[in-house]
């Protein structure tokens, strides 16, 4: 018991440690940082930790439901006719999608959307933005039958660093609703009642 006192009490140092050093190092740049920014950073780090794919820390995934009567290629149709309608009330266009053969022979298709305006504003801001453009769903059937949309998790872009102009915030959480509005109503096939 007393060395795993000792342990947990030197692993305890060496992150108060880390920690004064990262204050010290970056303490100025850390106080411009949005207020948001540990909070998604730990939800990032957390699912990483857990599954050990930092793909999963950064996703967001739905499973899509097939409305009885319908066959699959109909469900997912539907759910991508819905996800131009929501994207289309917040301003995005779908700018391209691309139909991936699989040798497994399930359904993968991305697709990707823009509003020009909004990215251009960002590429302003940081040219690095680029990377977060076009924003993408991805409809992926699994090896089961089972049917899932995917988008990238927007926090780190929102609330990962300096705190965004009001502008930039106003315009990403835009963005933000749109893609994951798109993600809640592909997945129903259906927009979801405003409450």
């Amino acid at each position: 018991m007393k060395f795993i006192k000792t342990i947990l009490a030197l692993i305890g140092a060496l992150v108060v440690a880390g920690l004064i050093i990262v204050v010290a190092k970056y303490g100025s740049t850390l106080k411009q940082f949005d207020s948001g920014a540990l909070g998604a950073y730990m939800d990032m780090a957390g699912k990483v930790l857990e599954t050990g794919d930092p793909a999963k820390g950064m996703i967001i995934k739905k499973k899509m439901t097939i409305p009885e009567g319908m066959s699959k290629q109909e469900a997912i149709d539907n759910a991508i006719e819905v996800m131009d309608e929501v994207a289309s009330q917040h301003g995005l266009a779908m700018v391209d999608h691309k139909v991936m053969p699989r040798k497994n022979g399930v359904y993968t298709q991305i697709r990707s959307y823009c509003s020009p305006t909004i990215a251009d504003y960002f590429l302003n801001y940081s040219r690095e933005f680029i990377g977060f453009m076009p924003c993408r769903i991805g409809i992926i059937e699994e090896p089961n039958g089972d049917i899932y949309l995917y988008t990238m998790k927007l926090d780190l872009m929102i609330h990962g660093g300096k705190k965004l102009t009001p502008e930039l915030l106003k315009l990403a959480k835009e963005v933000e609703a749109g893609m994951y509005g798109m993600l809640e109503a592909g997945a129903i096939g259906e927009e979801p009642d405003e409450e």
